[in-house]
């Protein structure tokens, strides 16, 4: 009889013990799926107990202790890069004053005095390297400003056609007096997006800014739809065998041996960082000679309007 009872005690033993093995590897568990569910998707996410043992508990507490103290150095982290990013722009703001300031008394020194021989090389040397120092700090101070946006865009509707139309006239200068070849396809119907033109705007201008370093002899400018993205081509051809490297041309500032021209390798990486803002893919590619930079309008960000209701081409 007391055989029995032994056996039976240690039968029950044996029963609480598994249990309690099974709820502290189910609890464990729950610790897992929370832990990893934080990783992923939700720093913020808090372990729950579903066991209520003392050691479960310490460790619920300091698991969760652990996600408190994250949340406070996210704080201080976020807190500290708007503070950072501010402190840029405004530094890159007051940099450009006195550049702006230096170029201009250059200018009208220039223009004031009558130089000659070696005193007129230096001045214009320094007027360049003033100008591109400008050019460095106008850079620079858009994407500290960039980095520091946090403002919802402001949207409004543009007219394709008319947007690129302003572009191109914008160029018309330094086009005619290079003589360079053109090839310009705009929309002959309406098509109009919805977008910043600010930044869309300041994307183009970029966009023409390299062109201008590197083109030989052809400027084109297109912009087609491919079902209903909406495609705008900026190409040209490239003097001598220069060949840039498209995985690398947005990086920040990417240069390499076959872009010898003066520039800060920032214009291509404020095109790419300004798209990102505005929901629009940047691509490059260089085929035969032409260097062409592509930006693309996703779905159900652009519409077109004509009587027909069909797009339709002119060149210009």
């Amino acid at each position: 009889m007391v055989m029995y009872m032994i056996i039976g005690m240690l039968a029950l033993a044996v029963v609480m013990l598994a249990f309690r093995i099974y709820q502290y590897k189910r609890q464990i568990r729950s610790f897992a799926r929370a832990t990893a569910k934080r990783k992923s998707t939700d720093w913020n996410q808090l372990v729950t107990v579903d066991y209520f043992d003392k050691d479960i508990l310490e460790l619920a507490e300091v698991l969760n202790a652990y996600t408190d103290m994250h949340k406070e150095l996210e704080k201080q982290y976020e807190k500290d890069r708007r503070q950072l990013k501010n402190v840029i722009a405004g530094i890159s703001h007051d940099f450009r004053t006195p550049l702006t300031a230096a170029k201009g008394y250059l200018q009208m020194l220039e223009k004031s005095t009558d130089f000659v021989g070696k005193e007129k090389e230096y001045l214009d040397i320094a007027i360049d390297k003033v100008a591109y120092l400008k050019h460095l700090s106008d850079d620079f101070f858009e994407i500290s400003s960039l980095e520091a946006k946090e403002e919802k865009l402001e949207i409004s509707t543009l007219n394709v056609g008319n947007f690129l139309s302003e572009c191109i006239l914008q160029q018309h200068g330094w086009i005619e007096e290079q003589g360079i070849r053109t090839d310009f396809q705009l929309p002959k119907s309406d098509v109009f997006l919805e977008t910043n033109e600010h930044d869309l705007m300041r994307m183009m201008e970029n966009l023409f800014s390299n062109v201008r370093k590197y083109v030989k002899s052809y400027v084109g400018v297109k912009a087609f739809l491919e079902g209903d993205v909406l495609v705008i081509l900026v190409e040209n051809d490239l003097e001598g065998m220069e060949v840039p490297d498209t995985d690398r041309i947005f990086e920040p500032f990417y240069r390499d041996s076959a872009r010898t021209n003066e520039g800060s390798g920032l214009g291509l990486y404020v095109v790419d960082r300004l798209a990102k803002r505005l929901g629009i893919e940047t691509e490059a590619e260089c085929m035969e000679g032409v260097f062409r930079m592509a930006l693309r309008i996703k779905t159900g960000v652009c519409r077109e309007e004509s009587e027909k209701g069909r797009s339709g081409w002119k060149d210009g």
